[in-house]
């Protein structure tokens, strides 16, 4: 699905991980990248909640509310170069995959990428984002690794980010 450009400049687009607690402790984070080079991850349970770490304003916000979400601040999209939302179970068990990872923009629209994978305990990618000319453009991606978060963001070519173990980033 691709944003028009005035989807892709107003308001926010929120992912939200809608799941009930029958599958497990499923928690939702980010990796991105900017155009100034800058990469790293948000995620709310490691308490990296902003991204970029440093600025007055954040381009994205991890929080926790019913459901783990993750908030991109679109006015900023221009700095965006691309993301990945990603989950991983936080105590390392199996998760019962199931629920919808939900993408809604400001005007109301969404979309809705089903959560039904079998029972796993690897890290998940399930979307990513690219900024094309100013458009931003989802993807599913629905793709496991095995390993820590570091491993799947890795894979999707985010080595620049310094880690301090499979979890969480040096920021």
């Amino acid at each position: 699905m691709t944003l028009s450009r005035l989807q892709s400049g107003i308001g926010v687009l929120v992912f939200t991980a809608a799941c009930s607690p029958a599958v497990g402790d499923l928690r939702l984070g980010c990796a991105y990248e900017l155009a100034s080079g800058q990469s790293s991850i948000v995620q709310y349970v490691s308490g990296v909640t902003t991204g970029p770490p440093t600025g007055n304003r954040p381009l994205l916000v991890a929080a926790r509310h019913e459901f783990e979400q993750i908030t991109v601040d679109l006015a900023q999209s221009r700095n965006l170069v691309r993301l990945i939302v990603y989950a991983f179970s936080e105590s390392g068990r199996v998760l019962n995959w199931g629920g919808t990872l939900v993408a809604s923009t400001y005007g109301g629209d969404r979309v809705e990428l089903p959560l039904d994978r079998p029972p796993s305990n690897e890290t998940g990618v399930l979307l990513s984002l690219y900024n094309v000319d100013g458009e931003l453009t989802l993807r599913a991606e629905m793709e496991e690794f095995r390993g820590t978060v570091r491993d799947a963001v890795n894979a999707y070519g985010f080595d620049r980010i310094t880690w301090l173990d499979g979890r969480s980033p040096l920021t």
